[in-house]
C-alpha cells in the first residue's frame, strides 16, 4: 500500500482514518499493522501532523488525550526505530534529556524496590520498603518543573506559529501525570502500617500507573515532542528559552555547561544585560554583584522557602554544610526531605503560617561538629507570612572560644580558603 502513497498528506489522512477507527474500538491488532505498513514511510513529524490536523477537524481535546496514548502505544514499535535526537550540551534540549534519563533512573528504582515487596511473604511488614518507593515517587513530583518549563517556555512558541492544538494536548497529560503521582504519594502518607499483600496490590493498582505515566511522557517527548520542536524553533528562540529556565528550576539535575547559538552576540546581550543602578532597600543598597558576594561571604548558608513551600534561593558559600545544587530550585520543600520527616516539616510551616511560632531550632553532631540549624518564619510589616528561612551554621569554633579578644588585639589569619569565585 505504501508504494502507492507517495503524498505526505494522503498518507497523513489514511494514518487519521485508521486511528479514528482504533478510537471507535475497531481491532486494534488489526489497524496496528495497517498503520506500521504505513508508517514505514512516515516520521515523527508525520505522527505531530496527525494530532495538529485531528484536532483542527473537531476532536475534542479529552478524545484526543486518550488517542494519544493509544496511538503512541500502537505506533510505538516504528518510533523505537528512531534515534532520540542529540543536541550540544547546555541546550534546553539536551537539559531536557538529562533529566529525563534521571526520572527514568528513579522509575527503576522505585521497580527494583517493588520486586522486593513481591518476594515478600504475605503477612510480612512491608511499611519501609514502601517508604522507600514513597521516597522515589517524591523525587519524580521534581518533574513539576520540566513539564512548567515545557509549557511555560516551549509551548509558547508552538502557539505563536499557529500549532496550539499538540501542546494543550501534551499540557492535559502533564496533570495526569502530576495527579497520579500526587494521590499515590498521599495515599503512601496515609499509612503507618501494611502487610505484603496489601502493598502488593496497591503498587499493581496505584504506584506501576504513577510510574508509566512518567515513562509514556518521557517517550512522547523524546520520540515525537522535541525532534518536531528543533524542527520548528529557531537558534534565538531556543536561547530565550535556554535564558528563562533556571526562574522555573531544573528537574533532578543541574545543567553543568553553559550554551548559546552562533551568530546571536547582540540577542544574547539583550537576554544577559542586567540594570546598572542598585537594588535600593529601606536601610540601603547594592549592586546585584556586591550583594551575590554579600551572600556568597556569609559565615553560613541560607536557603530561602517562599510563602507557597518553594525552595527558591540558596546561597553559594565556598563551603556549604549540606550539598545544595540548582535542580531543588523550584520543588516543594516537602519533596526534600526523607519521607520520615515530612509531617514535621509541615508541622513547622503549619506553626509559621497560622503565627503560633517564628522560629524553630535543631542541633546535631557531624562527626566532630556541631551543626547548629534554625527555621525563621519571614513576615512582611503587616505580619503577613511570606516564607521560611533555613540558616545552617557550624558553630564548632564559636563553642570553643573562650575569654575575650579586642579589636586593638587584630592579628591577621592564615586564610581558611581561597577567595576566588564560588
Amino acid at each position: 500500500m505504501s508504494e502507492v502513497i507517495n503524498n505526505r498528506q494522503e498518507r497523513i489522512d489514511i494514518m487519521k482514518s485508521l486511528i479514528r477507527r482504533l478510537h471507535e474500538g475497531s481491532e486494534e491488532k488489526k489497524i496496528r499493522r495497517q498503520l506500521e505498513t504505513m508508517l514505514d514511510e512516515a516520521d515523527y513529524s508525520d505522527v505531530f501532523l496527525m494530532e495538529v490536523q485531528l484536532i483542527e477537524e473537531g476532536i475534542d481535546q479529552e478524545s484526543i488525550q486518550e488517542l494519544c496514548d493509544t496511538h503512541t502505544r500502537v505506533l510505538s514499535g516504528h518510533l523505537d526505530l528512531q534515534e532520540t535526537p542529540e543536541t550540544n550540551p547546555g541546550h534546553p534540549v539536551h537539559t531536557f534529556l538529562q533529566e529525563n534519563k534521571e526520572l527514568n533512573l528513579r522509575v527503576q528504582k522505585a521497580r527494583l524496590v517493588m520486586e522486593e515487596v513481591q518476594k515478600l511473604e504475605e503477612g510480612a511488614d512491608a511499611l519501609p520498603l514502601m517508604r522507600d518507593i514513597q521516597g522515589f515517587l517524591n523525587e519524580l513530583m521534581d518533574v513539576d518543573k520540566h513539564y512548567r518549563r515545557k509549557e511555560n517556555l516551549l509551548f509558547p512558541f508552538f502557539e505563536k506559529k499557529d500549532i496550539p492544538g499538540p501542546p494543550a494536548v501534551m499540557w492535559g497529560k502533564h496533570d495526569e501525570v502530576r495527579e497520579n503521582l500526587r494521590l499515590t504519594i498521599q495515599g503512601l502518607q496515609e499509612i503507618d502500617r501494611v502487610k505484603a499483600g496489601e502493598a502488593r496490590a496497591y503498587n499493581f493498582f496505584a504506584v506501576q500507573t504513577a510510574l508509566e505515566s512518567v515513562e509514556d511522557m518521557i517517550y512522547k517527548e523524546e520520540k515525537i515532542l522535541f525532534p518536531t520542536s528543533l524542527d520548528i524553533l529557531s537558534d534565538q528562540e531556543w536561547y530565550q528559552i535556554y535564558q528563562e529556565s533556571p526562574e522555573i528550576g531544573f528537574c533532578l539535575y543541574d545543567p553543568e555547561f553553559d550554551w548559546a547559538p552562533e551568530g546571536v552576540e547582540e540577542f544574547k546581550e539583550s537576554f544577559s544585560s542586567t540594570s546598572s543602578g542598585r537594588l535600593q532597600m529601606p536601610t540601603g543598597a547594592f549592586q546585584l554583584e556586591e550583594l551575590i558576594a554579600v551572600f556568597s561571604t556569609l559565615p553560613f548558608d541560607i536557603t530561602f522557602v517562599d510563602q507557597e513551600d518553594t525552595v527558591r534561593y540558596f546561597s553559594p558559600g565556598k563551603d556549604r554544610i549540606f550539598d545544595r545544587s540548582r535542580a531543588i530550585l523550584g520543588r516543594k520543600v516537602q519533596y526534600c526531605h526523607p519521607p520520615k520527616s515530612v509531617h514535621t516539616v509541615n508541622q513547622i510551616l503549619k506553626d509559621f503560617k497560622s503565627g503560633a511560632q517564628d522560629r524553630a531550632r535543631f542541633w546535631i553532631q557531624m562527626g566532630p561538629r556541631k551543626i547548629y540549624i534554625v527555621y525563621y518564619a519571614l513576615r512582611d510589616e503587616e505580619d503577613t507570612y511570606l516564607g521560611t528561612l533555613e540558616v545552617t551554621q557550624d558553630i564548632t569554633e564559636i563553642q570553643a572560644l573562650e575569654g575575650e579578644r579586642r579589636l586593638l588585639e587584630y592579628e591577621a589569619e592564615e586564610p581558611q580558603a581561597s577567595h576566588g569565585g564560588s
